[in-house]
């Protein structure tokens, strides 16, 4: 009787080692098919696609021998007050729009050795990313910041010096630019297309 007994026992070894084998087999499949499937790249969604797309924005250019740097540009409403002016005892009435008001900073520095004369640099329109142009008026002049120096003669080595503009612009404007120009190229003013971005 024993015999018959190691004999059925025996047996079973084999059966469990063959079922253990089988088991691990189908692990390691398992963990090869997930694998795979972890270190396929996914799809990028049209959002991602469209991210990678975007072109780096441009702050700071250089023609010629002028730095042009973007300081600031701010969206200042819909009504420039009449207060709130260079000249708030001339100034009676505020300037309104049905629009809104942009104004820019940028910064003109000669990075040159002699100077650059005055009215051979410029800050000129706006664009936005519909190629819709604006640009600046004498009616926002009053409340143009008296360090404002558009176009003055630039030394070299010398701080950039400071152009402000106020533009009237329309609300549903985005991805605006503004032009930014120097005669120092032999190129006039209208035919240079170089643009800073005002990230607005």
């Amino acid at each position: 009787m024993n015999k018959g007994n190691v004999t059925k026992s025996s047996g079973q070894i084999p059966k469990i080692l063959l079922i253990l084998i089988g088991a691990i087999i189908v692990v390691v499949i398992i963990a090869v098919v997930v694998t795979n499937i972890v270190r396929k790249p996914t799809t990028p969604s049209p959002e991602e696609i469209e991210e990678e797309k975007k072109p780096e924005l441009v702050y700071e250019v250089v023609i010629g021998d002028i730095k042009f740097k973007l300081k600031e540009a701010k969206d200042i409403g819909s009504v420039l007050n009449a207060s709130e002016s260079k000249y708030p005892e001339w100034q009676q009435k505020d300037l309104t729009t049905t629009e809104k008001f942009i104004e820019v900073t940028i910064g003109a520095e000669n990075i040159g050795k002699d100077n650059i004369q005055q009215g051979f640099w410029e800050m000129n329109e706006l664009i936005d990313n519909e190629g819709r142009n604006f640009y600046s008026s004498q009616e926002t002049e009053p409340w143009i910041p008296v360090e404002s120096k558009c176009s003055a003669l630039l030394k070299p080595g010398f701080a950039p010096t400071p152009c402000t503009k106020i533009y009237e612009v329309a609300k549903i404007s985005t991805g605006l630019k503004v032009r930014v120009s120097s005669r120092q190229t032999g190129i006039s003013f209208g035919e240079e297309k170089i643009f800073i971005d005002l990230g607005l």
